[in-house]
């Protein structure tokens, strides 16, 4: 099957900002589901261009390490934002790979090269990062939203450490009191996986038998 692309007719350092630009649209993505455009355009974008690289002399060992090089941003939301900085070392698999994409004559310039390196980690650094961050945190908030306020029922004995059920799961609870199994209580405080609680009041437990009966 011949070639349906004259080669001399092709900017390299064009279809690799096209390869780059739908990979990152697909890291977008992954931090930012939702709208369903950057996929659209992530797979439109390196679809034409696995296309046109199938066209010219390509180095496809090249293109695996960089899609190796994207994969830690692929991943990086499901894991600790901490963890998720050591993703950027996947930019240098990006830079080796953006060097030998090509065999031959042709080549991406360096001046393409490298400032698509600067601009992808500041992109990440300072936009993507932050949003995980910030998606977490919002999550945080409103699971402890939830809890707080919420009744439960003491299944180990709280002395001072023990475990209670609230909304369906058990939780690490603390209490200032020494609490017996079965016994109703409120939560008055979380920090992080553990609540504070205390016993529920005699009204409190009316209204909570009522809202139960219902």
């Amino acid at each position: 099957m011949g070639n349906f692309i004259d080669p001399a007719l092709v900017d390299p350092n064009l279809i690799y900002l096209a390869l780059i630009a739908g990979l990152w649209l697909g890291v977008t993505a992954v931090y930012m589901a939702g709208t369903g455009v950057p996929e659209i355009l992530s797979i439109v974008l390196i679809g034409g261009s696995l296309l046109v690289l199938t066209q010219l002399p390509t180095n496809w060992l090249a293109v695996i390490l960089m899609v190796i090089g994207f994969s830690g941003f692929l991943v990086a939301p499901f894991t600790s934002p901490r963890i998720g900085q050591f993703a950027e070392v996947g930019l240098v698999l990006q830079a080796v790979g953006s060097l030998m994409l090509f065999n031959g004559d042709i080549a991406v310039s360096p001046f393409v090269i490298v400032p698509s390196l600067l601009m992808a980690w500041a992109y990440h650094r300072f936009l993507l990062l932050p949003i995980m961050r910030s998606q977490r945190e919002q999550s945080s908030f409103e699971r402890e939203d939830q809890v707080l306020g919420a009744y439960g029922r003491v299944v180990n004995e709280i002395d001072p450490l023990g475990t209670v059920y609230v909304n369906g799961e058990q939780w690490s609870a603390r209490s200032r009191d020494p609490l017996a199994v079965g016994t109703t209580v409120r939560v008055i405080r979380q920090k992080g996986l553990e609540l504070e609680v205390e016993k529920a009041k005699n009204d409190e437990l009316v209204a909570e038998a009522n809202g139960w009966q219902e």
